[in-house]
């Protein structure tokens, strides 16, 4: 029953039809969703404030959680995985790939913050003297660029790290409730 909550949530969240014909089957009916979740906006960039948690590390990599706040004064939703983008300078200059998805497969989960509350996801940076000086070429970059789909549009986080300019060594995953990005 859970999985097909979260299928139906997926489909009122797209505005897809969720009628039996659908998935090819004759009244195939649904639960309906509660109203309030019908009338939860979905957060924008205005809504949030990013903010980086504590670091902690583990095997060769530092998980960094980027911490996504909502500060306006109604509730919000949002769901997904961040893209983030290690740059260096004024500019923003990339600094190698972006960071690796490491959640591929998995369902997000759309996540209803109301006024104050967070929702997280542990940004991983694999320490470079781990690759093969050739493998790797180690820049420095000043900090990242996070964004969410429609959410979080472009969003400098302050974050000076080391990475790999010729493979991905930073991964990314599904955001998760709380601060600490697990």
């Amino acid at each position: 029953m859970d999985f097909l909550r979260k299928l139906f949530l997926w489909l009122a969240v797209f505005g897809l039809p969720a009628g039996g014909s659908v998935f090819g089957v004759v009244g195939f009916s649904l639960v309906p969703t509660p109203a309030s979740a019908a009338t939860i906006r979905s957060c924008v960039s205005a809504d949030l404030r990013v903010t980086l948690g504590t670091a902690q590390g583990a095997a060769g990599t530092i998980y960094h959680p980027i911490v996504f706040t909502n500060v306006s004064s109604t509730p919000c939703s949002m769901f997904g995985v961040p893209v983030i983008q290690p740059v260096r300078g004024a500019d923003h200059k990339d600094v190698g790939p972006l960071a690796r998805n490491t959640s591929m497969g998995e369902m997000p989960a759309l996540h209803t913050l109301s006024s104050g509350r967070s929702v997280s996801v542990a940004f991983g940076v694999t320490e470079t003297g781990n690759y093969t000086p050739s493998a790797c070429v180690a820049r420095a970059a000043d900090g990242v660029l996070v964004s969410i789909g429609n959410f979080l549009h472009s969003h400098f986080v302050h974050l000076p790290i080391s990475v790999c300019a010729k493979r991905a060594s930073t991964t990314t995953k599904l955001l998760t409730p709380g601060s600490k990005g697990y």
